[in-house]
């Protein structure tokens, strides 16, 4: 955390730089405060192992179909609206979630949850992306990126020992009144963009269109699309078999937090994506992640899942640099960085969202060990093909 703020202080003391980081920090923090524990809390009111899955499903559901246009709504309307949107959905999220505790009420509040996460998570990456110069994208995006990780290494340290110590719902009420403060002090945040908005704006396939016809996009979508089934099986079912292997809530915390805290290293992955190049890096990476995964679902001791799964991440620390890097090279070129951001964002989900909806059917029926073999198996699959 220190040489992240070291790295962040060489960047300069710009006001466009270290608003953004801000937000990302307290964003990614309240968020993750109760991660850890989401998919034990909403067993904890009654729903199914077959339906976990479904109901998860409909975060990365809604960025596919919002993405490409909260992308394009950021570069017309400008990033600041759109970063308060996502702000205010994250509080009607969590709100929704505490009660009542429903089923509906959970849906309709993972659905705000994935355009919190579009708007912010996206559109704060793309505000710093506007302010770098290509020479310099790779090394400063993954301080920025090693910032908000920051965010999640403390948030998911301290919400599940909450928890496990009070009660299961003392981090989603910890989160809520954290979102209302950060509400209050965006206030202040002024937007100077006058909004351009025309109707063509709204409508995802002309931004997608627009991202499928280069080659290279096209590549990274399919590659995107097989890494995020990981992020399906990690998000849903890691916190059920840390239980089921015998540890409690603070040891789901701690592997989450390890996961954050290794991605505190994407500034050096940055440096390393500047000089031996983004696309080097990203082939490696996603190979190496793809093995990882698979070697995991032979973990049969909390302390192997923990050394294995902290391998991965920082693999993909390297991975979410090069990626980004990449693709934001390509998009400065055509400027069209809003549309790259948003409609990679939509078509990578789409692994995440089929994944999700049915990895409840099949850890029920063949474990939930299984779910890391598909998911490696699907990586390597598309990284071939593309």
């Amino acid at each position: 955390m220190v040489r992240t703020m070291i790295s962040l202080a060489r960047i300069g003391i710009n006001k466009k730089i270290i608003v953004p980081s801000i937000i990302s920090f307290f964003f990614s923090f309240l968020y993750y405060f109760y991660f850890p524990v989401l998919s034990i809390y909403f067993k904890s009111v009654g729903i199914r192992d077959e339906l976990l899955g479904v109901v998860f499903a409909f975060f990365p559901l809604i960025m596919i179909l919002l993405s490409p246009v909260i992308g394009i709504l950021s570069d017309h309307a400008g990033r600041k609206r759109i970063i308060y949107l996502g702000v205010l959905s994250h509080f009607l999220a969590v709100i929704l979630y505490l009660w009542p505790a429903t089923l509906t009420s959970i849906i309709i509040g993972r659905i705000l949850a994935g355009i919190a996460w579009t708007m912010v998570g996206l559109i704060t990456l793309a505000k710093i992306q506007d302010e770098l110069k290509q020479y310099e994208r790779g090394s400063k995006a993954g301080v920025f990126l090693s910032i908000g990780q920051a965010g999640v290494l403390i948030g998911t340290l301290i919400g599940p020992l909450l928890a496990e110590t009070f009660f299961l719902r003392l981090p989603f009420i910890i989160s809520a009144t954290g979102t209302a403060i950060l509400l209050v002090w965006l206030v202040l945040w002024k937007s100077h963009h006058k909004p351009v908005l025309q109707r063509q704006d709204f409508n995802p396939l002309t931004a997608i269109k627009e991202f499928w016809e280069d080659k290279r996009l096209r590549a990274m979508a399919f590659i995107g699309m097989a890494m995020h089934t990981r992020i399906a099986v990690i998000s849903i079912f890691l916190p059920l078999l840390v239980l089921e292997l015998g540890a409690g809530y603070k040891e789901v915390g701690i592997i989450f937090s390890l996961r954050g805290a290794l991605h505190l290293l994407q500034g050096f992955a940055g440096r390393l994506v500047d000089k031996k190049g983004s696309r080097n890096i990203l082939v490696l990476s996603v190979i190496i992640t793809a093995a990882l995964i698979m070697i995991t679902s032979l973990a049969k001791t909390y302390v192997l899942l923990l050394i294995l799964l902290g391998l991965e991440s920082l693999i993909g620390a390297f991975w979410n640099v090069s990626a980004w890097t990449y693709m934001s090279d390509i998009g400065e070129k055509k400027k069209m960085e809003g549309v790259v951001v948003g409609s990679y964002n939509s078509l990578a989900r789409i692994g995440h969202f089929v994944f999700a909806t049915i990895s409840g059917f099949i850890a029920a029926t063949t474990g939930i060990k299984s779910l890391f073999v598909i998911s490696g198996a699907l990586i390597i699959g598309a990284t071939l093909l593309s």
